[in-house]
């Protein structure tokens, strides 16, 4: 635990930080004190107020636990409204070591942001303390428009609800908008977000939306708090708009969102919204000159300002921290079966940003199927692929979601059984890049390799107890599967699982004992139909310690 003593000490260790104030405990048993650290000839040493967490050096709920302070720095990258810098220091469990690397910290900041005055390159987003309005949170999710905005532009921002969420025993209400309707551009422009038609098929409300011409900021990083601060950004065209919509929507509905949107450094534009309430409204009329000159305007009045939280949710944004490469997700995929292995790569297809899946299947999901596949029982009985679409539009608001009748099957198979040209098949399929058959119907497998469609065919299936997983890449899909079978010394025929009733027996596995291996060959389809890797069937076995691929 530290005492004012030993950080008296390690202060005195440290070249360039002086102690100007005791560290002394207060009621909460924090330490507090001040120091001052070395800038340079041209700079005054800089002041800072610490304080030290009773819980030194471990953070708590999320929050580190020392603080240095100076209110004479907001205009600095880094420092927070209350003065505090925001850093993000290597973690001890030793406090002294901790202490010590963090005044090191400390001084890099000083050296870097102060003496220097250097810049971060990318954009931060501008700071906004999250409220409760009314006694809930506001949430709004965008996206980066298909058309872009022209200067000071207004009109319509659509949006619809998704489910109440909770945070701090506070309900939070979720939004996402779906499209801009410009009063200003030609013929009511409108700028649909790119998000999925699953999502802009849903019931729309309405709010207003205005281009600012310029950042509604202080120190350019914390967003303005009232409406004095803020009026100035808005033209006298948006502010009348405003005002006609209020009227026209006035008895309609109880509030509307008010979106301000800026443009950022690395291009586009950035969304803040706030709520405004039709029965406190924080628009007036303002009466402009005499006699036959007066005018009424309508302009902000003195105020709060109730901001929501918004998000990006653009692709950029939303598969930021891992996606697939570009050219694969934006590729046409067909998965044909969506059981066990198909659900499953379907879910981490989506995960993994892709744009256009369709699926098929000829079955209903029933309870016995969700123990080994993506499905949920809550929503009962089923045809597999609307649950798998619910379920993948759930996951990503990027990802299309289609389907084929499951009557397909029958007509392939007619269709193939009465052809031996099976070229209009192959254009069927030709719409396609990737197939993926998860079917385990070793017909249809056969059809699939002899219609010679330019799609390139992925046949995925697993034996019983999912003791292994095998991968066939077109051409010679059938040749292969029958081939890895071959190899296999168990018998995958015993201990199948019987289901109630006059059924054939299906293998047996766990969710966990499929998903493992699908993850792992999931990631190596990725890398082959991405060209990182060379195309390669294989197959992939376990043992008591790993999992082997065995590539043919």
């Amino acid at each position: 635990m530290m005492t004012a003593d030993k950080i008296k000490e390690l202060i005195g260790s440290i070249h360039g930080v002086s102690l100007i104030e005791d560290f002394i405990i207060d009621e909460a048993g924090s330490l507090k004190g001040r120091i001052a650290v070395v800038t340079d000839q041209e700079h005054a040493d800089l002041e800072w107020y610490v304080e030290i967490s009773p819980t030194y050096p471990f953070k708590t709920m999320g929050m580190e636990p020392i603080h240095f302070q100076n209110k004479n720095l907001l205009d600095y990258p880094h420092i927070m409204q209350g003065g505090n810098l925001c850093m993000h220091p290597a973690e001890y469990d030793n406090a002294e070591s901790q202490f010590v690397n963090d005044l090191k910290q400390l001084k890099e900041w000083v050296e870097k942001y102060y003496v220097r005055g250097e810049k971060d390159a990318h954009y931060e987003h501008l700071v906004v303390n999250h409220h409760t309005i009314r006694g809930q949170y506001y949430t709004f999710c965008f996206a980066e428009t298909q058309e872009d905005f022209t200067e000071g532009d207004y009109g319509i921002v659509h949006y619809t609800t998704l489910p109440t969420g909770r945070k701090k025993d506070t309900p939070v209400i979720n939004y996402v908008v779906q499209k801009f309707v410009s009063c200003v551009q030609v013929k009511n422009t409108e700028m649909f977000c790119r998000i999925s038609k699953s999502y802009q098929e849903l019931r729309s409300f309405k709010g207003v939306y205005c281009l600012l011409n310029n950042i509604p900021s202080v120190y350019n990083k914390f967003i303005v708090e009232n409406y004095n601060s803020i009026r100035g950004l808005f033209s006298q065209s948006q502010k009348n708009y405003i005002h006609s919509f209020v009227v026209s929507h006035r008895g309609k509905c109880d509030f509307f969102p008010l979106f301000c949107g800026y443009r950022i450094p690395e291009g586009g534009v950035h969304w803040q919204a706030m709520i405004l309430f039709m029965d406190d409204l924080p628009i007036e009329p303002v009466r402009v000159g005499t006699g036959k000159n007066r005018l009424w305007l309508t302009d902000f009045r003195q105020g709060q300002i109730q901001w929501a939280e918004t998000v990006d949710i653009s692709y950029k944004y939303f598969f930021g921290r891992g996606a697939m490469p570009k050219e694969l997700a934006n590729k046409k995929m067909l998965i044909m079966g969506v059981g066990a292995i198909g659900s499953i790569l379907a879910e981490t297809l989506t995960r993994c940003g892709a744009k256009n899946l369709t699926l098929y299947d000829i079955d209903n999901k029933e309870p016995g199927n969700v123990c080994r596949s993506a499905y949920p029982f809550y929503t009962g009985i089923i045809e597999k692929t609307l649950d798998i679409t619910s379920l993948l539009t759930q996951i990503s608001p990027h990802v299309e979601c289609t389907s084929l009748k499951s009557i397909a099957d029958l007509v392939i198979k007619t269709y193939a059984a009465g052809h031996e040209d099976k070229s209009a098949l192959a254009e069927f399929f030709d719409e396609f890049d990737v197939i993926f058959d998860c079917t385990t119907d070793n017909q249809l497998m056969r059809v699939m390799d002899s219609i010679g469609t330019k799609a390139q065919l992925v046949n995925l299936s697993i034996t019983n107890h999912a003791q292994d997983l095998i991968c066939a890449f077109s051409p010679n899909v059938t040749e292969t599967v029958l081939l890895v079978y071959g190899l296999f010394k168990h018998d995958v025929e015993t201990d199948m699982y019987n289901p109630i009733g006059c059924w054939n027996p299906t293998f047996k596995a766990s969710y966990n004992d499929i998903e493992c291996k699908v993850q792992v060959a999931v990631k190596h389809i990725i890398k082959m139909l991405s060209k990182q890797e060379p195309l390669s069937d294989f197959y992939i076995t376990e043992d008591d310690l790993n999992l082997k691929i065995n590539k043919l």
